[in-house]
């Protein structure tokens, strides 16, 4: 079975149009922190694998990223 430092979790950020890659122990641990200090937040847990599935997702996911952002930029011009 894989530990918390093999695996990697993919997170997407709507404020920031952004995806963000961590080791899962390091997310758990930063979600656990916020919880503890009431903190609000904006990143949602998209996926959790190994490194190069999180790496694939992540670039099967720029496309989709790009379209939003141009939605945004329109929208705010």
């Amino acid at each position: 079975m894989a530990g918390l430092t093999d695996l990697w979790c993919l997170c997407w950020s709507q404020r920031q149009n952004a995806l963000h890659i961590e080791q899962l122990g390091k997310h758990l641990s930063s979600n656990r922190q916020a919880y503890a200090d009431n903190a609000a937040g904006d990143y949602r847990l998209l996926a959790v694998d190994c490194r190069a599935g999180i790496d694939m997702l992540a670039r099967n996911l720029q496309g989709t990223l790009a379209a939003r952002e141009s939605v945004r930029t329109v929208a705010f011009v």
